[in-house]
């Protein structure tokens, strides 16, 4: 059951669609990182403003460095932390500008939720994540707690059973340029 899910979930993203999805700490809406048209989508359904960025989910190392040149050993360490931590880089490429921050940054997590990093595996490519709310309104930890409006905007919902048991809360994020490491959010 879980295979067919996924599968419906990659055939979704490869048209282009948004998906609701579960990750390792809260529930996300996600769509491929490289398709420009479905990240505008996305701020559209949050009524997100543009100039809050987004992370982009991986399932690897191998995978980041496919969109930031140049990983420091800093950089590796922190990105494979236990805990879930979103790393902030700079040095980006092919991926949309609509994804980077002004400051031409852009944050990565490799995602510790086996049903993710297998959805990310069979998709061959990273996805965008976001909290799956509006804007200004509580996380949705649970299924049961995503709005019905965004459930409404959304093409697709991934909820499987899973014995992974998620931190319910936002992931540490860490800003590193150089070897200036700064912590956003501990």
């Amino acid at each position: 059951m879980a295979s067919v899910e996924l599968s419906l979930a990659v055939q979704h993203l490869k048209k282009g669609n948004i998906i609701a999805c579960p990750t390792e700490t809260i529930w996300g809406l996600s769509c491929i990182a490289s398709n420009e048209q479905s990240v505008n989508r996305i701020f559209e359904i949050k009524n997100r403003p543009h100039h809050k960025s987004l992370i982009v989910l991986v399932s690897n190392i191998k995978m980041v460095q496919q969109y930031a040149k140049d990983l420091t050993s800093l950089e590796k360490k922190h990105l494979k932390n236990d805990s879930p931590t979103t790393v902030v880089l700079d040095k980006i490429h092919n991926l949309p500008n609509s994804l980077l921050a002004e400051d031409q940054t852009l944050a990565f997590r490799i995602v510790k939720h086996p049903l993710i990093s297998e959805l990310i595996k069979k998709l061959g490519e990273p996805i965008v994540s976001t909290s799956a709310n509006l804007s200004g309104e509580s996380s949705a930890r649970k299924f049961e707690e995503l709005s019905p409006v965004i459930l409404d905007r959304v093409d697709y919902t991934l909820n499987l059973p899973s014995s992974f048991t998620p931190t319910f809360k936002p992931s540490k994020i860490v800003k590193i340029i150089g070897e200036k490491v700064k912590i956003i959010r501990s």
